[in-house]
């Protein structure tokens, strides 16, 4: 499996496919920046060519997506919610480029919100108590507070898609929050 990680740069998007749906890759070993070039050179790839898949491609890639997600997660930790974030962050500028689609699991607005408000490292109310203070806070503190404003940055994103969410009035809540962190 020494050569998951080889050139991942000249692979098009169905050749990126092909490599994280293995059946393999689940057990694949390597280290932290290796999976952020796959994740990354895969999102390029998906996002270049997003306007132009089939209904078949758009279902391969979702699999191979989560599959590549959960392998990288599997072999070095969650690394501080990175492979979260870069989940968001996709499925968010797929949706903000083609629109949701029911039958696309990645082109569903739901999940960006949703597992944004189940990472939140906090309740509204202790980021609300630290925030006015949060220069005098411990440095694992700050960061909490920080992450708060990047688990909602892909939500804004699709804001629109979400308007009927059950769930955005708490997002509303943590924007409100939000105004006041670091």
């Amino acid at each position: 499996m020494s050569s998951l990680f080889d050139d991942l740069d000249r692979l098009d998007l169905d050749a990126q496919v092909r490599r994280w749906s293995a059946s393999d890759v689940q057990e694949a070993e390597g280290d932290v920046s290796e999976w952020m070039a796959a994740a990354q050179q895969f999102a390029a790839r998906l996002q270049r060519d997003c306007a132009l898949l089939s209904d078949e491609q758009w279902q391969a890639a979702a699999r191979a997506w989560s599959s590549l997600l959960a392998a990288a997660e599997r072999s070095t930790g969650a690394q501080g919610n990175e492979w979260l974030m870069r989940d968001l962050w996709l499925r968010a500028s797929l949706l903000d480029a083609v629109g949701p689609r029911p039958d696309v699991p990645l082109l569903d607005a739901g999940p960006v919100l949703e597992w944004a408000l189940e990472a939140m490292p906090m309740t509204t109310q202790a980021a609300s108590e630290l925030a006015p203070d949060w220069r005098e806070l411990a440095r694992e503190q700050i960061l909490a507070l920080r992450m708060i404003r990047r688990l909602l940055a892909p939500a804004k994103l699709v804001g629109s898609l979400i308007a009927n969410h059950p769930r955005r009035g708490e997002c509303e809540a943590w924007r409100e929050v939000a105004k006041q962190l670091p």
